[in-house]
C-alpha cells in the first residue's frame, strides 16, 4: 500500500501570488531506470469560485506534438493532477493531463472505466502556459503551466460537493512522457503498482481545504 501524503490548500479572497502557496515535489519516479527525473513543483490554492493549480517543470527541450484537445498529451511532455471530489461517497475521479502547449486531455470515471468531457471546452479552465515563451527563447530550461476548476461546474458532475474549511479530496500529480526521448514517470503520492499505471485511486494523496 502506498504511503499517503498529505496537502494542505490555501484558501484565498482573490487571485493569489503563486510565490506565497506552498509547493509540493512530483518527485516519485517509477517503473523506469533511465536517471531521468526532472524536478517538478506543484502549487494549489483556492477561492469561493475555483481551484488553482500550478506546475513548474525543469525540463529542457520538452516534446509538444498534440494541439487538439483529448489527443494523447501523455506521450508529450506532460503534467497531469488527478481529482477525487467525493472521495468517501463516489469513487469517480477527474484525470487532468496537459501537454507542455497547454493541450487538454480530460476524463471522468474510475480506474479504467472513463469517458472524455468532450462537453467541456479548455477554455472553461483558464490554461495558461509559458510554452510560447520557450518557443521563442529555445534554450532557456523549463516550463510552467496553470489552470483552475470552476467549483460551478465540478458541482454539475458531483452534486453533493461543496466548498468548506476541513473538507478532504483526494487526488495525485504527476509528469510523465511516453514517447519523450528520455521516458519518465513521476507522481508526488507513490503508486503502488509493478508496471507504469496512473489509474490506481488507492495510491492518492489527500487534498485538505484549508
Amino acid at each position: 500500500m502506498a504511503n499517503h501524503r498529505s496537502y494542505q490548500i490555501i484558501a484565498s479572497s482573490a487571485r493569489k501570488d503563486w510565490s506565497e502557496v506552498p509547493a509540493l515535489p512530483v518527485d516519485q519516479y517509477l517503473w523506469l531506470d533511465n536517471g531521468y527525473a526532472p524536478k517538478v513543483e506543484v502549487r494549489s490554492y483556492y477561492t469561493a469560485e475555483r481551484l488553482y493549480v500550478q506546475f513548474k517543470v525543469d525540463e529542457s527541450h520538452p516534446l509538444v506534438r498534440y494541439r487538439q484537445p483529448n489527443e494523447p498529451v501523455y506521450t508529450d511532455s506532460c503534467v497531469e493532477f488527478f481529482v477525487q471530489p467525493l472521495p468517501g461517497s463516489d469513487a469517480r475521479y477527474l484525470n487532468f493531463e496537459l501537454n507542455a502547449a497547454g493541450t487538454l486531455l480530460l476524463q471522468l470515471g474510475e480506474g479504467r472505466d472513463r469517458k472524455y468531457l468532450e462537453d467541456a471546452p479548455p477554455a472553461l479552465f483558464e490554461i495558461q502556459t509559458s510554452y510560447a515563451d520557450r518557443e521563442q527563447h529555445p534554450d532557456e530550461s523549463g516550463w510552467e503551466l496553470e489552470f483552475s476548476i470552476p467549483f460551478v461546474w465540478l458541482s454539475g458532475l458531483f452534486p453533493d460537493f461543496t466548498v468548506s474549511s476541513g473538507q478532504v479530496l483526494r487526488g495525485n500529480f504527476y509528469k510523465c512522457g511516453d514517447e519523450t526521448e528520455l521516458p519518465h514517470y513521476g507522481s508526488w503520492n507513490r503508486v503502488d503498482s509493478a508496471t507504469p499505471n496512473f489509474h490506481l485511486s488507492a495510491s492518492f494523496g489527500e487534498l485538505v481545504l484549508e
